[in-house]
């Protein structure tokens, strides 16, 4: 079994279509198969089996046909962000310990292997030309398939909270994942597909792979920027972006009502505003809104068709084939309406952290997934997150989810973004504190978003404190950075 064999099986039927795009140049399937046959015979060549291939890059077509190459050689792909530091890019490879190591000319500046004999190979840049184009001339497109490597790449967490896990996505789970969504997402067209995080993390890459794997035309977003994505959207009308909310916001920003046809948005990543989810229909019209919960361990969990389903909050019912339960600390099965412990079982799942087993026997239970997140179903089988585990705050002896007081925060349309911690304090253990962007000149007072919340929460989760910030930290797939806001905050430099 080989993931590829699709792209192989596209290049046969419609070797001509337009495979990747990057605004700059563009890669037929048939040129695409090439020139992963040709890496996958370097890599042979090279001596590689089922070694581990590392790539540190940013979004562009090297990438991705480095990857796909890989995969077709039975290696194994391991994507690092170029972003981390020198001692996380370090430390990740002498953990993987790839045999050959695939660089844009930036990062490998941070690379510190001169105890191994690895060969490293960069990309060519505006500056600088690389050894990889030199390299892949020189071989010819003759490698066979090596389907005997059920893994497929292994991917390492974004960081969001602390350091980088590697987990391991096997083939078989990917390829379950994308007939879960085709069945799901009900959209006229997969021709189109964007997704303009990183690559090295999983939302993207999967909306890359979905894409590639149907036949469909993927393009290729260096860098987010709203604007550039509204461009694109007005030169594809039938595009499908694959984004966080935090992008959603900054095009909603940007957009001229009625000016920018989208076939569907499909947000991940952090829960989805209901406001911002309103002002997507009145900015881009017809659109088709889709928001889904997984995890990179997990896959696909659950979906909602925003405009089709009225549920406000929830995140939806389970994709085909994922089952969900919620329990309790004894692992017992609570009932509907009740907040639990977030269990899953699916043929989606990853296999485990690499090298970490005690954490991947912590990860499971009798074949349940345990996500680490607080969450209850409807009595019609919708699921409603409370909260993640790792972010509860204690405060007064009462246990509180920032996600539970931020859902409320954001309905308040003078706040842009906001996130919800937990400050120690001599009193009440952790002070519910509230950091906030505002969306404009208007800025509320503490006892003004206090009275707010108390309409909907308990009076002990409203935040005792208030602090405005002009911009929040963020990791690089576009999400707040709780770690470093949080330790951002207790040093005391707001």
């Amino acid at each position: 079994m080989n993931l590829t064999l699709s792209l192989v099986r596209h290049a046969v039927q419609h070797p001509d279509k337009i495979a990747l795009s990057d605004n700059q140049t563009s890669l037929t399937y048939c040129t695409l198969v090439q020139r992963m046959k040709k890496i996958a015979q370097g890599l042979k060549r090279d001596g590689l089996n089922d070694d581990k291939v590392a790539i540190l890059s940013a979004n562009r077509t090297e990438f991705v046909e480095v990857f796909l190459g890989a995969v077709y050689a039975g290696c194994v792909p391991v994507p690092i962000d170029p972003q981390w530091s020198k001692a996380e890019m370090n430390a990740i490879l002498q953990l993987c310990q790839p045999g050959m190591i695939f660089t844009e000319t930036e990062p490998a500046k941070n690379l510190d292997i001169q105890e191994r004999d690895i060969r490293i190979l960069s990309f060519s840049d505006e500056e600088e030309a690389g050894s990889y184009d030199d390299w892949l001339t020189a071989l010819q497109p003759e490698a066979e398939m090596d389907d005997g490597n059920e893994l497929l790449f292994i991917g390492f967490t974004s960081g969001t909270t602390g350091k980088p896990k590697g987990y391991m996505r096997t083939q078989l789970s990917w390829m379950t994942s994308f007939e879960a969504t085709n069945e799901a997402f009900q959209l006229d067209s997969m021709d189109h597909i964007a997704a303009p995080g990183p690559f090295v993390h999983s939302l993207s890459l999967f909306a890359l792979m979905q894409s590639l794997y149907n036949g469909g035309t993927f393009h290729i977003v260096r860098h987010f920027d709203a604007g550039t994505m509204l461009e694109l959207c007005k030169r594809t009308p039938d595009m499908n972006l694959f984004v966080v909310p935090t992008m959603i916001e900054s095009m909603i920003q940007q957009a001229i009502p009625g000016q920018t046809p989208i076939q569907a948005l499909i947000s991940s990543g952090g829960k989805w505003p209901e406001a911002s989810k309103r002002k997507c229909r009145e900015v881009f019209g017809g659109v088709k809104l889709y928001e889904y919960y997984g995890s990179s361990e997990a896959s696909y969990i659950s979906y909602m068709d925003v405009i089709a389903e009225n549920k406000p909050d929830s995140v939806g019912r389970p994709f085909s084939g994922v089952e969900v339960s919620i329990r309790d600390e004894h692992f017992r099965e609570v009932p509907a309406g009740t907040i639990g412990q977030l269990y899953i079982r699916s043929g989606m799942m990853f296999s485990g952290y690499y090298h970490l087993p005690e954490e991947t026997a912590a990860a499971f239970r009798d074949g349940w997934l345990k996500l680490g997140d607080y969450a209850f179903l409807d009595s019609d089988g919708y699921l409603y997150m409370a909260g993640r585990s790792r972010n509860m705050m204690v405060s007064g002896g009462l246990n509180v989810f920032p996600e539970e007081v931020e859902s409320v925060l954001q309905q308040i349309p003078a706040i842009r973004e906001v996130m919800v911690l937990g400050v120690p304090d001599a009193y009440w253990g952790e002070r519910i504190t509230a950091i906030v962007k505002w969306s404009g000149e208007q800025q509320l007072t503490l006892d003004e978003i206090k009275n707010y919340c108390r309409r909907f929460l308990a009076s002990y989760k409203a935040p005792k404190r208030l602090i405005t910030v002009d911009q929040f930290i963020y990791t690089s797939s576009g999400k707040i950075a709780r770690h470093a806001m949080k330790e951002y905050v207790n040093r005391g430099m707001i």
